[in-house]
């Protein structure tokens, strides 16, 4: 007999593809749950407003006191209260006069922030002052209730004698603080606690002498809410943050980490926002790492990350993005939110830049952590000066551009040369258009010298002085033609035919930098090949960088075609394209750096959105002289509301298209084929769950699973994730293939803010080392 096996992935996607959504989202359902102020909430002082009184009989002793029985109800501004018996004195005379009201035989009281059920209150009719005993009172417009001996409401503040606390719906007791007192500040949105202790559905299960709980949207300085699990990697692992509060525009977060098989790590965080700037600083620290597979001498491993924007003086922006790690392998060896071992390097940049309406210009700096050990590794560059200026000439009949750059590159290697570059690169474009298309007509100029100094323990002479002028002309022609009689009834076409000539005489840069290469060195000190598609069919250069500018003597042939619906929205796209070479485009004399083909790669890109809830991209190129595929990427999308979606995506790359992008040694002996499903899904407003499997075709083995469950009430959620992804470890096999296995748990209170009733599918969606992206949607 035939067995089936399903998977924890396959029980997510059914899970998604037969769920229901409820009529309302979670948030509209808890706060339905709480009561509500109706009419207008009124502002001014209690002691300007009167005081209407309804009873079924009245004893009047004016104007000392009145006794009022039977459904006794009195209003005053925003206050309510309802009762059999009470008796309102009046003591004092002129402005001093004071009213107060007693209510006994139990009462309801009820204004715009709170309801209370009593057995006795004391009101102060002047102000929002009240004392109650044997009180059972629920926030009003946001979740919160509990019970009390004795109550004293002020207007900042409410005091609480042996009281609870629950952000839970009535009749939902999953949780409970208790305490001796409490005091709740109405302002700053935040209770204390005394001798408090936590009971899950009357359980007791915390104690703390002392206790800070939001009890609303500010925030507040404190225990966030943990995180624990189980990774083969880290053992069991405890994350407990810490938030710091230092100032209105000022926080932090601190979350030491204990992995019972690595020790104690701490992380931290601290946001700021300025007058001029705002920015992110972080760090991570384990003082000695004792995870086995790490062979490194220097058993420290620490992390830190600057971010950084700003507007000052009007005029001036800088910006800073800069991660720096203790070693190769700290990637692979934690999970961080400033890196990925999928990145292969950390970017350390800078730039700060001035601008006017016609010209910009900025300072800056780059260099690159990588996380192998290469022979030579990339240039850095401190500093590059960047001019740009634009001007109409000819009563806007010319476009005028100029960018100019003075660049200076330096190397970790002594085998590499030094240099100083600098660059202009004036251009003139005549723009030509009608309701029929447009012409453009560009010519530009490329003036480079270099000053180079060879690397102290170079063998081979570098050219100390190198000048290149490569001049440019480019002829770009588009047009549009419509059709509303297309062959789909009720859809309008779209042709958008794309032709482009670009001619550059040849000139041998092999002078520019050394012969040396390697894989992040690329040519010279900062150019390498660019990846193609049909986008790029039209671009100027094939080399990123302004060290290697390939002769060009070509013609682009490309279009688009779209599809409207009646309703003026597109719904389908194609682009396909492809160059044709006049002559070969070169660099130098190597054969490698030369388009020996008569073209380039057919490239294709179409989107269709089939319906509202379904949406397909496909990117594919061709390769006519391989007469075989070289790229393929396609994402199928299901998404009919919110975050419920399912996404089908598949990668292709070949070995030959890899090889031609790598440079220096070819050590990529193989196709990319990868395949990969993605699931998320809101189910009935309480579960969310997301599935996500990548699979290597070419290796047969799986790339990263994934499976999330969340559970969410109006009160509490609580979360468990199931991870196994791809890894590796320093002296690992060429053909060995290993795995980390990881589970992790987490729990929330809820109903503490009015925001806080998110499903947590978002955050589920961007875990682990393929995180989810959204297909390119056409609305």
């Amino acid at each position: 007999m035939k067995k089936n096996y399903y998977t924890l992935l396959s029980f997510s996607i059914l899970t998604a593809l037969y769920g229901t959504s409820s009529w309302a989202s979670l948030q509209q359902r808890c706060l339905a749950g709480v009561p509500h102020f109706t009419g207008e909430v009124v502002q001014t002082s209690n002691n300007d407003l009167p005081v209407y009184i309804e009873a079924d009989r009245a004893e009047l002793n004016q104007p000392v006191n009145a006794r009022y029985e039977g459904d006794v109800e009195i209003k005053q501004g925003n206050r309510h209260l309802t009762t059999q018996v009470v008796e309102v004195v009046q003591t004092g005379e002129g402005e001093a006069i004071q009213r107060t009201a007693y209510a006994k035989e139990g009462f309801d009281y009820k204004d715009n922030l709170i309801n209370v059920l009593g057995q006795s209150a004391k009101i102060n009719l002047n102000n929002k002052d009240a004392d109650i005993n044997a009180a059972d009172y629920q926030f009003v417009g946001r979740q919160g209730r509990g019970r009390a001996e004795q109550v004293e409401l002020r207007e900042d503040y409410r005091l609480l004698k042996n009281a609870t606390f629950t952000s839970c719906l009535p009749d939902d007791n999953s949780w409970m603080i208790e305490a001796s007192e409490m005091r709740q500040h109405i302002k700053e949105e935040y209770a204390e606690m005394w001798h408090a202790r936590l009971k899950v559905h009357g359980v007791p299960i915390f104690y703390t002498p002392y206790l800070q709980l939001p009890i609303g949207d500010r925030r507040r300085s404190g225990l966030l809410m943990p995180t624990a699990g189980h990774s083969s990697r880290d053992g069991y692992w405890y994350n407990q943050p810490i938030y710091w509060n230092i100032a209105p525009n000022f926080d932090m977060t601190i979350t030491p980490k204990f992995m019972s098989k690595r020790g104690w790590q701490f992380n931290g965080e601290a946001r700021y926002l300025t007058q001029i700037g705002e920015g992110v600083i972080a760090g991570e620290y384990l003082g000695n790492d004792r995870y086995d597979n790490y062979q490194g001498e220097n058993r420290s491993r620490h992390l830190f990350h600057w971010q950084h924007s700003s507007s000052f003086l009007e005029n001036w922006r800088l910006n800073v993005d800069y991660t720096k790690v203790s070693d190769k392998r700290y990637f692979n060896d934690f999970d961080s939110n400033y890196g990925s071992s999928t990145d292969g390097y950390a970017d350390q940049n800078f730039r700060i830049a001035y601008y006017q309406p016609n010209y910009n210009l900025s300072i800056s700096g780059k260099q690159f952590q990588v996380f192998d050990e290469p022979e030579i590794g990339p240039y850095r560059v401190l500093p590059q000066i960047d001019f740009n200026y634009y001007h109409d000439l000819a009563d806007g009949r010319l476009d005028f551009k100029f960018f100019s750059q003075i660049a200076r590159f330096e190397n970790d290697s002594t085998l590499m040369p030094k240099a100083w570059r600098f660059h202009l690169e004036p251009s003139l474009n005549f723009p030509l258009s009608n309701r029929y298309g447009s012409l453009n007509i560009e010519t530009k100029l490329y003036a480079t010298h270099y000053n180079q100094t060879k690397g102290s323990s170079a063998n081979a002479e570098v050219q100390r002085s190198v000048n290149r002028v490569l001049p440019q002309v480019k002829v770009d022609f588009q047009t549009l033609l419509a059709n509303k009689e297309s062959f789909i009834q009720g859809y309008t076409q779209t042709l958008e035919p794309h032709i482009q000539y670009l001619y550059r005489p040849y000139k041998d840069q092999s002078d520019i930098g050394a012969k040396l290469n390697s894989q992040y060195l690329g040519f010279g000190y900062d150019s390498a090949l660019l990846q193609q598609d049909y986008f790029s069919l039209f671009r100027d250069r094939r080399y990123s960088g302004l060290d290697r500018i390939a002769s060009a003597n070509q013609f682009t042939f490309g279009g688009t075609t779209r599809f409207y619906d009646e309703s003026g929205n597109e719904r389908f796209n194609l682009s396909v394209g492809q160059i044709y070479y006049m002559s070969s485009s070169r660099i130098d004399n190597n054969s490698d750096n030369t388009s020996h083909r008569s073209s380039s790669s057919w490239s294709l890109e179409t989107n269709w959105l089939i319906s509202p809830q379904w949406n397909w991209r496909v990117s594919y190129q061709y390769d006519p002289s391989l007469h075989q595929t070289s790229l393929a990427n396609s994402v199928l999308e299901f998404n009919p509301s919110g975050n419920n979606l399912v996404q089908l995506s598949y990668r292709y790359a070949s070995r030959e298209y890899i090889d031609q992008n790598l440079t220096g040694a070819k050590a990529y002996n193989q196709d990319i084929k990868q395949l990969g499903v993605t699931a998320a899904w809101e189910i009935a407003d309480n579960w969310a769950v997301v599935g996500r499997y990548y699979q290597d075709l070419a290796l047969k083995k799986p790339v990263e699973q994934y499976v999330g469950i969340r559970y969410n009430s109006c009160c509490w959620s609580a979360g468990i994730g199931v991870r196994r992804y791809v890894t590796s470890k320093e002296g690992q096999k060429a053909d060995q293939v290993l795995y980390d296995n990881g589970i992790s748990v987490n729990f929330e209170l809820r109903g503490l803010g009015t925001n806080d009733h998110r499903s947590g599918i978002e955050k589920m969606l961007k875990s682990g080392k393929l995180p989810y992206i959204q297909s390119f949607s056409l609305y």
